[in-house]
């Protein structure tokens, strides 16, 4: 048997309990961690004792918060108590019941301001004894979370031929959109539509050009009470538009026209549909009598109020070169108020003051890509202060080679001619 001296017996004992003070003090923090978590409850004492509130839901609304949850068949709980604002602020909701058992039990706030809350439920009963606390997390909406919502995409507004509107929309964005309201009025009378999600079209009618429609989209976030709305979007009504029929369109001949005719290139063919030789107009060069600014006349055939309109120089010739124009003016008439053949109202300044100008224009080169720009012609838009026309008058003022000929490929026009 192994013999221990006494200081032997010491060191050992010393190292044991080196060895176990840490343990207990370890053991004694724990604790203190466990009480401290509970330690509120602790005091409360035997007053903690009435049923938890369970099944507990809340859904945000505007302002408000609707809350649902059950309570268990204690029949002394006469109270339940709701806490928000770090208990800054409270509600009571007295318990009647009916019958025994558990109780399923709501009850909506409102006037509450915009946030994220944290509500605490505690059952009482009449003597004051009241449950541990339950905690429920929710978002209460208001004008600054509407003021983020985007409204459905429209993605375009024709004015057709029967004098509706067609709306054309993108799909919807998020899986929170529920649907779309459009709202005018005519005839001072309010018009409401509903545009369902699934819907990629929508006509209104009893509207015309210039008048205004609002469009807002209703969502209904997971988990919200009631419905959002996005801010209004405001729309104005188009004009109408289409290509005018250049089958209607003639030649007119105005004293002091350039009627001089390269081969069979007169002016009806920047109306033909080609926009290449020999399907352009090609007037003389040098053709006696005519010289920069060079004047053609045409009649659409029908009275419009355009939109815009392209012009194609000859594009088989090079891009940017010869004898397509530079710089040219673009005139309109309703009426002709002068004989075609009056040569001191056609030849000097007096007709413009019975014409409106539509567009004075300088064909641009482009840095790069020219040969794309040049086959694609110049689009210009009309200023929508201009009046319906019928009659068309060209005014060339230079063209690309500076030679005296004019070509022209092609001329389409868009406007409303109803």
């Amino acid at each position: 048997m192994k013999k221990y001296t006494l200081n032997a017996l010491k060191k050992s004992t010393k190292r044991c309990f080196l060895i176990a003070l840490p343990l207990f003090m370890f053991w004694m923090a724990s604790c203190d961690d466990m009480n401290s978590i509970h330690q509120k409850y602790y005091d409360w004492g035997e007053d903690v004792y009435t049923g938890v509130v369970d099944s507990l839901k809340a859904y945000g609304g505007y302002e408000k918060v609707k809350f649902d949850w059950e309570l268990n068949a204690d029949p002394r709980i006469t109270k339940t108590v709701i806490f928000w604002n770090q208990r800054a602020d409270s509600a009571i909701i007295n318990v009647n019941r009916a019958q025994s058992g558990r109780l399923q039990m709501t009850y909506q706030l409102e006037n509450l301001s915009e946030g994220d809350y944290i509500f605490e439920f505690i059952t009482r009963d009449n003597e004051g004894h009241f449950s541990l606390p339950k905690e429920v997390v929710t978002k209460i909406y208001g004008e600054k979370y509407e003021k983020t919502l985007r409204n459905r995409r429209v993605s375009s507004i024709l004015h057709l031929e029967d004098g509706s509107m067609l709306v054309q929309w993108d799909p919807i964005s998020s899986v929170e959109i529920q649907y779309v309201t459009i709202k005018y009025e005519t005839e001072g009378v309010e018009q409401s539509i509903r545009v369902e999600n699934e819907d990629t079209e929508t006509i209104l009618t009893g509207l015309n050009t210039g008048d205004k429609i609002q469009v807002s989209t209703t969502y209904i976030p997971k988990g919200a009470l009631d419905e959002l709305n996005a801010l209004n979007s405001e729309y104005t009504m188009p004009t109408f538009e289409r290509i005018i029929n250049k089958a209607k369109f003639s030649k007119l001949v105005m004293a002091g026209d350039n009627t001089s005719v390269n081969g069979v290139r007169d002016l009806s063919k920047i109306w033909d549909g080609a926009i290449s030789n020999p399907g352009i107009l090609h007037t003389i060069e040098n053709a006696p009598g005519f010289n920069f600014p060079h004047h053609f006349t045409f009649d659409m055939g029908v009275s419009a109020k355009l939109s815009r309109f392209r012009i194609w120089p000859r594009t088989d010739a090079g891009a940017f070169t010869g004898h397509s124009p530079k710089n040219f003016e673009i005139w309109g008439t309703n009426e002709l108020k002068s004989n075609s053949t009056d040569e001191n109202y056609w030849t000097t300044d007096e007709w413009k003051n019975d014409w409106v100008l539509i567009g004075n224009h300088e064909i641009i080169r482009p840095g790069s890509d020219q040969g794309t720009a040049w086959s694609s012609g110049s689009e210009f838009k009309v200023n929508e202060s201009i009046n319906r026309v019928r009659y068309i008058r060209l005014i060339i003022k230079s063209n690309w080679q500076g030679s005296n000929c004019i070509n022209i490929g092609e001329i389409t026009l868009w406007g409303d001619d109803l």
